[in-house]
């Protein structure tokens, strides 16, 4: 009896007491409180039954987080949150190495590919908000906001993000089981980041080219004979530029030095019209700590450049494709899209000074466009592009385009005006007092209030299929009104706003 008292006793204080997990290969710590039952790659066969309510076991598991860099998951005793923590080496830590030694302007670009780059924000990982915070021991990372779609199912969640020592390390925090996402997820998540703290790899830092940060590089088209290419490194470093013309050996080696600041500008003059190679080696003292190829240059007098700033997709994703780039000052730019439909687009603009252009051209509707981009100027050639795109409409689409509509007005303007107010889009956080069906449909009973004196302001959602919901609990509703209901739950319903559902969020 003692030994199995001191057993319990054993397993509780280790219930109680929090985490910490070494983060490898990454050189770090995280640490978790006693809230969490915490999952390492060695501890997955001691989780059996957690992991068979979750539809897995511990070989597939661990296949499963190899694959993705998963160093660990902490889940609460319910299920409905788990905190991931992954560290991979992607094209992004290898271009930063460390996000904490870059200067504000590099981390803002990487703050704004997670809101506008398709690999970061797409039709699965959809972020909502991307802001920098310094945590207590780990330095900076981005808070992200986002609603993900896994498997089907989608989910809500908070994310921390770095790049230290090489690798791209996030800590994931997703709301799973249908719960809404609250402020309080996020003050649960920063607790566990300011525990994140790192070993800094001073050999890895010293010789990584993902210290060396380009702020303008060599054009891919050019009728100019000069360019500049600028950037950052460390203060100090000594440059050897080499440019070679891809059909002759024609060589031009040009020598520089970073300032103070780690600042250097490198003036480049091509003696001949040509396709030029640029490569770039970074000395520090008698040591090469990086080197750098960029992509070809072509040079010629007759030659109109242009350059997109995105490639044309595919696929096109969103309701509108913005086409952007930059030529020459002074070129008159034609961007014409047909897609089968009455709607054709086409705008025709001159560039100013800086050569810049843009086209916002409207994709809602599913189909084939065919894109053409033609540019035109005295003295130089004229030049056509021609592109074929695809849109499909998806339902994330159509959620998004809903969300965009959805109007909120008060309850009482909305009682007032319910006439005026029948078919539009409109969205509420609602309280569920009762779910009744209703032959192959479900009555919602919902408020739009709830205080100290109970529940009040009350609406009636038609819904499709039964939503699960206990009562009592808060849901966010997108939904067409069809104005004032017939159906009675209670007494009084009679004339309530009602709802045909869209979807829940």
């Amino acid at each position: 009896m003692i030994l199995i008292l001191a057993a319990l006793l054993l397993c509780f204080a280790q219930a109680c007491a929090d985490t910490s997990v070494e983060l490898e290969p990454v050189s770090g710590t995280v640490t978790f409180g006693d809230k969490y039952i915490v999952l390492t790659p060695t501890t997955l066969a001691d989780h059996q039954e957690l992991l068979s309510s979750l539809g897995t076991t511990a070989e597939s598991a661990a296949e499963d987080w190899e694959n993705r860099g998963v160093l660990c998951q902490a889940w609460t005793s319910d299920r409905k949150i788990c905190v991931e923590v992954t560290a991979i080496q992607d094209d992004e830590a290898k271009q930063y190495f460390d996000l904490d030694q870059q200067s504000s302007k590099v981390r803002n670009e990487y703050r704004a590919m997670h809101l506008k780059d398709t690999r970061f924000n797409n039709t699965t990982y959809d972020v909502k908000t991307a802001t920098w915070k310094k945590q207590s021991l780990g330095g900076r990372f981005l808070i992200l906001k986002y609603k993900a779609v896994e498997n089907g199912v989608s989910h809500w969640g908070y994310a921390r993000k770095t790049i230290r020592n090489g690798y791209t390390i996030t800590l994931d925090y997703k709301v799973l089981e249908d719960r809404s996402l609250r402020e309080a997820d996020n003050s649960a998540l920063n607790v566990i980041a300011n525990t994140v703290s790192f070993q800094k790899k001073e050999e890895e830092i010293t010789g990584s080219s993902a210290l060396v940060h380009f702020t303008s590089e060599p054009p891919s088209e050019t009728n100019s004979d000069t360019f500049t290419v600028t950037g950052n490194c460390a203060p100090g470093t000594h440059i050897i530029s080499v440019l070679m013309r891809m059909s002759s050996d024609t060589v031009v080696r040009l020598e520089s030095d970073a300032n103070k600041k780690g600042d250097f500008k490198i003036k480049v003059k091509l003696p001949e019209e040509g396709v030029w190679l640029m490569s770039l080696t970074f000395d520090v003292g008698d040591k090469t700590v990086a080197e750098h190829a960029f992509q070809t240059t072509t040079y010629s007098k007759t030659l109109l450049p242009v350059t997109l700033n995105e490639p044309i997709p595919e696929v096109i994703e969103g309701d509108e494709l913005v086409i952007s780039g930059v030529t020459s000052k002074l070129v008159t730019v034609q961007c014409i899209v047909s897609n089968g439909t009455s709607k054709d687009f086409t705008k025709q603009i001159k560039t100013n000074g800086s050569g810049k252009f843009t086209f916002k051209v409207p994709t809602s509707i599913e189909g084939e466009y065919n894109i053409v981009l033609a540019f035109s100027k005295k003295g130089v050639n004229d030049r056509r592009f021609t592109y074929t795109a695809t849109r499909t409409v998806t339902d994330l689409d159509v959620r998004s385009r809903v969300k965009s509509e959805a109007i909120k007005p008060s309850y009482t303007v909305l009682k007032n005006k319910l006439s005026g107010y029948t078919g539009k889009t409109m969205t509420y956080n609602v309280f569920i007092t009762e779910i009744t069906q209703l032959g192959e449909e479900w009555i919602i009973r919902a408020a739009l209030k709830n205080d100290a004196k109970g529940y009040s302001n009350f609406i009636l959602i038609t819904a499709k299929e039964d939503p699960g919901f206990e009562s009592g609990s808060q849901h966010r509703m997108y939904g067409t009104c069809t104005g004032a209901s017939q159906v009675q739950m209670k007494e009084g319903d009679d004339g309530l706003p009602a709802f045909d559902l869209l979807f829940w969020e």
